[in-house]
């Protein structure tokens, strides 16, 4: 934003104020024809406004300003954040309008965007809703960047997703699955049956319905009198943040069942001498990575022959699932999910025994599946 260093004169000849600003090459004048000081007031208060909301980087290509961007999340945000922004940017958004002057921006330029990457993502498949979504939201966040350093006025309000665009699919672990994943420990390496490393933070992860990243994060402090503690994850670049939202950042009350699974954890790392401050650590001790508890979890479906759950976050998906039946706000505060904006959402808090309400519907429902002989 252009400052202001002169102020305005009274003009004898034409019987009033005057003021001239410059901003970017473009030249103004401000006048008022009130006599006195608050005629001069009048006059500098137009040509403040004018310099306040002066687009002042308008012909510039967009491209440019979306290096800028990146560069200002870099600074700001988590690696995994803003390499994702930046691989929407370079694969979907640049190639649509990378060339168009930010200034001459409109709304429909925004919608081509989602609407190719509609038609040609996942390999001319036609891309999810949730990827068009998530495009979406860094094409909000970008204008929005824009409008702050003043190269556009643009407020996109109607980006529309394809009503075409195809829910993402989730694969959850079956029944069978289940019974598998809590009756076998092992699985294979290079042709050799072992014991696996993180069976019990599989098993963890799917009565608890943790993020991944906020499993290999979890930390034995997380843990005090029977309850859980979440307040910070790892991501895949193994960067340690504070979760991925506010309601992200929870307290759990541990299940019968969970609370089993963590003391067959403790005697395993005790049986091979690993001494950690993490739950579910690697071998060595030391915080384990997504990459690597992703490669293991894919070794033990293949050994063990579990058809469902492909990745580990679609264990969380199983856990929803499995607790189908518990309220809808009991099921939001334990896996850290945020409210709807109705009256019981907006206003609503944890009450006292909610908690353990929560861990009676994982237990019950635990034991159904887990002693069905079916």
């Amino acid at each position: 934003m252009a400052t202001r260093k002169n102020e305005a004169i009274w003009i004898d000849s034409r019987q009033r104020w005057q003021i001239n600003v410059q901003s970017d090459g473009e030249r103004r004048t401000f006048s008022s024809s009130i006599a006195g000081k608050k005629g001069k007031i009048a006059a500098e208060k137009k040509a403040d406004a004018w310099l306040e909301n002066q687009i002042v980087d308008e012909s510039k290509k967009t491209c440019v300003i979306l290096d800028r961007w990146i560069g200002v999340l870099q600074n700001t945000t988590s690696q995994s954040h803003w390499r994702q922004y930046q691989l929407y940017i370079k694969k979907w958004i640049v190639p649509v309008i990378g060339m168009k002057r930010i200034g001459k921006l409109s709304e429909r330029d925004l919608q081509d965007v989602i609407d190719n990457a509609y038609r040609h993502g996942n390999n001319g498949k036609g891309m999810s809703a949730k990827s068009l979504r998530n495009i979406r939201a860094c094409l909000s966040s970008f204008i929005k960047y824009c409008r702050s350093v003043k190269c556009t006025t643009l407020f996109p309000e109607n980006i529309k997703i394809p009503s075409g665009a195809r829910p993402s699919v989730k694969t959850i672990a079956t029944q069978e699955d289940l019974r598998k994943l809590f009756s076998i420990s092992t699985s294979a390496f290079r042709g050799e049956q072992i014991d696996d490393p993180f069976v019990y933070a599989y098993r963890f992860m799917v009565a608890t319905g943790l993020r991944p990243g906020e499993l290999i994060g979890l930390e034995r402090s997380d843990i005090r009198d029977g309850k859980m503690y979440i307040s910070h994850s790892i991501n895949d670049y193994g960067e340690h943040t504070r979760g991925k939202n506010q309601n992200a950042r929870r307290t759990q009350k541990l299940s019968n069942i969970a609370l089993q699974i963590l003391n067959d954890q403790r005697a395993f790392l005790m049986r091979k001498g690993i001494v950690s401050k993490y739950v579910f650590p690697e071998m060595t001790g030391s915080c384990a990575s997504q990459q690597s508890f992703r490669r293991f979890w894919q070794r033990y479906r293949q050994a063990n022959g579990i058809e469902g759950a492909s990745t580990p976050y679609e264990m969380r998906h199983t856990f929803v699932s499995i607790v189908d039946e518990m309220p809808d706000l009991l099921k939001k505060m334990v896996v850290g999910h945020s409210k709807n904006m109705d009256t019981i959402g907006v206003y609503g808090h944890q009450k006292a025994g909610d908690l353990d309400r929560a861990a009676a519907y994982v237990d019950a429902a635990f034991f159904d599946i887990l002693n069905d002989k079916k």
